[in-house]
């Protein structure tokens, strides 16, 4: 939905700094050689509105000697004649605090007919993309990705020149041909090696000798990694939010390993790993258990073969990997390659999206392909419904759906791990009939209902941005959802439906606190610290770093959860290694 101007500087001038989605350009002295740059960005990745009249450094507001008419019509000859394809959205001359500006609302290109390029340098030259400091080239690769949506790739049709058919693994091989005929009986009489080259496993070389193809040797070779030493998964957990950081022990990771083979073994090892660095519980339904991950295994199988069957296998992109990084808060699977063919972000969401295969041969053969340990499930339908099976696991243990972050030369999916979005909290927020909620406001609405309350810090606590979050809980407010209560500072928010007094821990704040803060203060300091520990921050420094507290506050902090019984330490007296744990 358009934004209005007016609501739109207004939100700049809260925060101070250019939305990521909006240009503001002051453009007296002419149209900015820069703006057309801006047109391609925008169009390459999720749209965006160029604004110019307005002078950013003085704080949004009209620019003097702003010539609205001549700058509408250079912007309209840009994008009619300096881009291609041609921008054909309007051009506006609207009025603003009793001056003139003029407006472009770039929308997002169709995928088939990305790059949108500067003419004058050409695609790989002229083609941009907004970045958080502003608009970049392109990367040859990037513009070579965003072409190849316009034909059909067959790099996993490719003969591996160095391979022989003694490369593919014989009891991977038997399993599969055992699969096929069963499926199709027309096939039963073909030969191992004649019904090999059908399927696209094996194919003539230029010589005439039947050699694998890069699909074949992936699903079914003895060990891929000989020919490709590339193509394997890297997993790694790690220790803090971000990639870098380490434990108190100096360790960058929790756990490390790059996993090979053919890829039904690879996504067994990767399970085995997960599972291995995951948190565990049991729920007890009669007279069974059943074990109930941080994550739901099939969600992760399903997001991990989707990453290896549609990542990029052009000869440009076999030096990288699929990675996978297991956060305290989240999972990303990274893969090579942007999205293929005519699907968006928001098809990925949405739940009848349609299914487009890179790789179509290798798609084909997974399907036939069982899951190592499980006979006769295969590794993939190829039916498009792996992200089908994704949303619904995810929505039946009560998670948040992933999201995905898609730029022309890489896919990372990030699935969050919020604990306090039980199956019960989604289906009472569900029940709220509210609409376009962000991934911040289901964990505002949760802690509402959950603790009684949230506040900015207890978003913060979670990784939330503090204007991010602050943004999430005024429109809550708007919506009607929640109303607030105290100081700006430290503004608790509560639901409508139970406008409770807000409640104070059951603790007398030291002098400091009563001169400095005062109980609301302490409160909200005790809550954030208790979603840190939640979230992760379990050590006295990461809730420091998270939270932004001194070191004195946090310690008196910690202190007062743990004489009330609400934290406990998970190491004896004054340990350098000193965690603490949420008493559930």
């Amino acid at each position: 939905m358009r934004m209005e101007t007016r609501a739109l500087v207004e939100q700049m001038r809260r925060i101070d700094a250019e939305m990521s989605g909006v240009e503001v350009k002051a453009a007296v002295g002419g149209l900015p050689t820069t703006t057309v740059e801006t047109i391609s960005a925008f169009a390459n990745l999720d749209g965006g509105t160029i604004i110019l009249g307005l002078s950013e450094d003085d704080g949004f507001v009209p620019a003097a000697g702003f010539d609205a008419t001549r700058i509408r019509d250079a912007l309209a000859n840009a994008c009619a004649n300096l881009v291609e394809p041609p921008c054909r959205a309007q051009v506006e001359i609207e009025e603003f605090e009793n001056a003139a500006v003029v407006r472009l609302d770039v929308p997002e290109l169709d995928p088939v007919e990305k790059p949108c390029y500067l003419k004058k340098p050409g695609a790989y030259g002229g083609s941009f993309i907004r970045g958080g400091d502003g608009d970049r080239l392109l990367t040859h690769y990037e513009v070579t990705q965003l072409l190849s949506n316009r034909t059909q790739p067959t790099h996993d049709q490719e003969v591996v020149e160095r391979a022989s058919a003694t490369d593919l693994d014989t009891e991977l091989v038997a399993a599969y041909l055992a699969r096929v005929r069963r499926r199709s009986p027309r096939l039963r009489r073909d030969e191992d090696e004649q019904l090999l080259i059908k399927l696209g496993v094996l194919a003539p070389d230029a010589e005439g000798v039947v050699r694998p193809t890069l699909a074949g040797l992936l699903a079914l070779g003895a060990y891929p990694q000989q020919f490709f030493p590339q193509l394997f998964v890297s997993f790694v957990a790690l220790p803090g939010l971000k990639m870098g950081e380490t434990d108190p022990d100096g360790r960058r990771f929790l756990d490390n390993a790059s996993l090979t083979g053919p890829l039904p073994v690879i996504v067994a090892d990767v399970i085995a790993m997960a599972i291995r660095n995951m948190r565990v519980g049991a729920i007890i339904a009669g007279l069974g258990r059943r074990d109930v991950y941080d994550y739901p295994i099939d969600v992760i199988r399903e997001i991990v073969v989707n990453a290896l069957m549609h990542r990029d296998y052009s000869p440009d992109a076999r030096g990288s990997q699929v990675q996978i990084e297991l956060y305290p808060d989240r999972l990303e699977v990274k893969s090579p390659g942007g999205l293929y063919g005519t699907i968006t972000v928001a098809d990925l969401a949405a739940d009848d999206h349609h299914s487009t295969s890179r790789n179509q041969t290798l798609a084909a053969i997974l399907a036939d392909v069982e899951v190592e340990g499980q006979p006769g499930e295969a590794l993939c339908e190829n039916r498009g419904s792996g992200l089908h099976t994704v949303m619904t696991e995810l929505r039946r243990a009560g998670m948040s759906p992933p999201a995905f972050v898609v730029r022309p030369g890489r896919v990372t999916v990030r699935v969050p791990q919020h604990a306090l979005l039980g199956p019960e909290t989604i289906e009472w927020i569900s029940s709220l009939g509210q609409r376009g909620l962000t991934d911040a406001q289901h964990l505002a609405l949760a802690m509402m209902r959950t603790t009684g309350r949230t506040t900015n810090a207890m978003l913060q606590a979670w990784g939330i941005d503090r204007i991010a979050a602050g943004q999430a809980l005024k429109d809550l407010v708007d919506r009607g959802v929640a109303f607030s209560r105290g100081g700006r500072r430290y503004a608790a928010y509560h639901l409508i439906e139970e406008a409770l007094p807000l409640e104070i821990v059951d603790a007398e704040p030291d002098d400091a606190d009563v001169t400095t803060q005062g109980f609301a203060g302490v409160t909200a300091d005790l809550d954030a610290v208790v979603q840190a520990i939640r979230a992760g921050h379990n050590s006295r420094k990461a809730i420091q770093d998270q939270l932004r507290m001194s070191q004195s506050t946090v310690s008196r902090r910690l202190k007062q959860l743990e004489d009330d019984g609400i934290i406990r330490r998970l190491h004896p007296g004054r340990s350098s290694r000193q965690r603490y744990r949420v008493v559930e």
